[in-house]
């Protein structure tokens, strides 16, 4: 086992729910999302947990949404839940939902120096298995004074610098897209008007649908999901740059690809299609 207890970033519930009751160092649940999430929480949420809010721990000033905040706002962010830098985090989704924004916030905390996160396999199987389950509102814990650190600016590329990638070294990168096969394709449209359908020259559509368990919307067996990749004729040596909508499931992608032993150097784009869309010359805006 690692230092924290668990020995990958992935936990399943039995494994949380051994570790703590017996660990030394304090688990932290953290539930994930925005606050329109709030309600269900609140209907059932692990014991202990705190609520990161994805629409208030991000850029609020950024045209786009869940941008990555400051590091500043990150860190006032923790110390008012009342994260301490040696808790080991176990972020985790809603039943509904079951993995979808946990892992964009267990790599958030992880970019601004937080060393001990992981992401839970998931909640809709911990309730199912019976685990100690609360209902009423989520409280923050008493509150800290939380670190400040910059984040790691090598797991993020801007648009600026993919952008002069695409047009002048595109083989630099693999780019892997999260996002649904029609939107990827741009045979569905963008419910929001201002978006083009489609996706960067070059990149290649893996799905977060396609990486969960169709019942329980877990992970897939690590063989399985490193199938996925491998079938997608993913270059294990190859540097990547992890896109999707906003940003949100391209954490998703980089939890993935880390579990199943790919240990390329991954970058997030965290404007994603929303900023790629707006920003970018048509001709960098592939249909098919």
């Amino acid at each position: 086992m690692s230092h924290d207890s668990f020995s990958s970033i992935l936990v399943t519930p039995e494994e949380f729910h051994n570790a703590i009751n017996t660990t030394t160092r304090r688990i932290v649940p953290v539930a994930a999302g925005r606050d329109t999430l709030r309600p269900s929480y609140e209907k059932q949420h692990i014991p202990g947990s705190v609520f990161f809010d994805m629409g208030v721990i991000a850029d609020t000033t950024s045209p786009y949404p869940q941008m990555l905040p400051t590091a500043s706002h990150f860190a006032n962010c923790m110390g008012k839940l009342g994260i301490q830098p040696d808790d080991i985090l176990v972020v985790y989704d809603t039943v509904e939902i079951g993995i979808y924004s946990a892992p964009r916030v267990a790599w958030v905390c992880r970019l601004f120096g937080h060393k001990s996160v992981h992401v839970l396999n998931n909640f809709r199987l911990y309730v199912e298995q019976r685990y100690p389950v609360a209902e009423g509102k989520i409280s923050p814990l008493p509150e800290t004074v939380y670190p400040y650190h910059e984040a790691d600016a090598k797991q993020v590329i801007p648009f600026e610098e993919l952008r002069d990638t695409i047009l002048h070294e595109p083989a630099k990168y693999q780019i892997i897209d999260a996002r649904i096969p029609g939107r990827f394709s741009g045979i569905q449209e963008e419910a929001d008007p201002a978006l083009r359908s489609g996706h960067m020259p070059f990149a290649i559509n893996i799905p977060l649908a396609a990486m969960l368990d169709v019942q329980s919307h877990a992970f897939l067996p690590l063989s399985q999901l490193k199938g996925l990749f491998e079938k997608a004729g993913i270059d294990g040596k190859l540097p990547v740059v992890l896109t999707c909508n906003s940003g949100v499931t391209a954490a998703a992608l980089d939890l993935a690809l880390q579990e199943t032993g790919f240990n390329m150097d991954r970058r997030v784009y965290d404007g994603s299609w929303m900023e790629w869309t707006r920003r970018a010359e048509s001709d960098l805006v592939v249909k098919g």
